[in-house]
């Protein structure tokens, strides 16, 4: 009984759920060439049936998979927590061998990823020192325990909530430096293995790249960008053998660490405003901040459980004719950005709002930075007005040592 139970719940109920559309045209063209038999058209049901056969082969080949086992390593990239993490984990589940970086090697990550068999090491992608250590230690294990390099998924990604004006240029540039520069640094020193094994890249993707989000323009600019380089790697790379594809994995922030350090990040934009900008915003900054600072708190190390996000990432790993975009798309997120792609632009805008959620600015705000900036403009008047009486006293002054000299 268990047996059964195992299967059903296993392999065979992966089977059916991925060929399901083809089983229910299967069925439905059945249903009509029955109809048709009936009604006396005997040489056609023939015809639609060789097409039905035929279609359903044509179907079940671009669906087909190829086996991974033990001696194929996949490298995944930015393992500290959330996706890296899981997908590691999964990677390992599913009989690869699996060679994972992290920021942190001291850290809970490392610990347990080694735990279950994973070879860890340590990789910062904004240094080349790093990166090249990290392609060395690949390098190695693939010799020593004679692997072969099977896919590079790349991960590693630095995401900051704020308005493009309060980022600073180090939290600008740190975004551009991991999740685009880093991204093609390491698949740029790992592409001599790359092609000798005809390996597969997953880059991981954003629905960001598709619609950018207010809040974080900085981190969906990168991501619209290492989109188009992953198109363009795809083609350029074809010839050799090797197969690019993008996966869009949805949104599971509660369930990562990607911004854990957000509140340190609104202190650091508070820090290096102007006094201006600082007036200007006012109390809206400070909504905004303790927002998406109390929404996006570190979150305990586990695996992730959207099973849906698993099922998506295998295909994309293992499919032997793969598309060029997988998506783990909740329906939320697919009649939202369908509303994206047809609404005027307008409409498309507040339809952005809306999913965002983010604090309104609202005419409280608006009144408020008006009084503060004409505040602020008296008090620079008043300043200025100071600085001139100033001057001119001096200047009477000196007139008056002259005049009596």
């Amino acid at each position: 009984m268990k047996l059964v139970k195992s299967i059903i719940n296993g392999g065979l109920a992966k089977y059916i759920k991925r060929y399901s559309a083809i089983f229910v045209v299967d069925a439905t063209t059945s249903v009509g060439l029955f109809y048709l038999w009936n009604k006396g058209y005997k040489y056609l049901v023939p015809t639609a049936s060789l097409c039905c056969i035929g279609g359903t082969y044509l179907y079940g080949l671009a669906k087909s998979r190829e086996k991974i086992s033990s001696n194929q390593a996949v490298v995944v990239i930015g393992c500290d927590s959330g996706l890296g993490y899981s997908l590691a984990l999964h990677c390992r589940q599913l009989g690869a061998s699996v060679i994972a970086s992290v920021l942190q090697i001291d850290g809970p990550a490392a610990k347990n990823l080694e735990q279950e068999g994973i070879h860890v090491y340590p990789l910062d992608v904004t240094q080349i020192d790093s990166v090249e250590n990290f392609v060395g230690s690949v390098r190695t294990v693939l010799t020593e325990r004679n692997y072969a390099l099977r896919c590079l998924v790349n991960n590693a990604a630095k995401m900051i909530f704020g308005e493009f004006e309060w980022q600073t240029d180090e939290q600008l540039r740190n975004q551009v430096e991991v999740n685009l520069l880093g991204t093609m640094r390491i698949t740029r020193e790992l592409m001599p293995m790359i092609r000798a094994y005809s390996s597969r890249i997953i880059v991981i993707s954003s629905h960001c790249s598709i619609q950018p989000l207010p809040g974080v323009a900085a981190y969906s600019s990168t991501k619209a960008a290492l989109s188009a380089w992953t198109t363009a790697i795809r083609v350029e790379l074809k010839k050799y053998g090797v197969k690019v594809v993008s996966f869009i994995p949805g949104s599971f922030v509660k369930e990562s660490n990607i911004l854990a350090r957000q509140a340190e990040h609104f202190e650091a934009m508070r820090r290096s405003m102007s006094e201006e900008a600082r007036t200007f915003y006012g109390d809206y900054f400070d909504t905004y901040s303790q927002y998406f600072a109390s929404v996006t708190q570190g979150t305990k190390l586990e695996k992730l459980q959207d099973s849906r996000i698993y099922e998506v990432f295998e295909d994309a790993l293992l499919d032997k004719y793969p598309s060029a975009i997988y998506k783990n798309e909740p329906w939320r997120y697919f009649v939202y950005h369908t509303l994206f792609r047809i609404t005027p632009i307008c409409v498309r805008d507040l339809l952005v709002l809306k999913f965002v959620q983010g604090p309104p600015w609202t005419k409280r705000n608006i009144n408020e930075s008006s009084s503060n900036l004409h505040k602020l403009r008296e008090n620079i008047s008043g300043v200025s007005d100071w600085k001139v009486q100033a001057r001119n006293s001096d200047t009477s002054a000196n007139e008056k040592k002259t005049t009596d000299k």
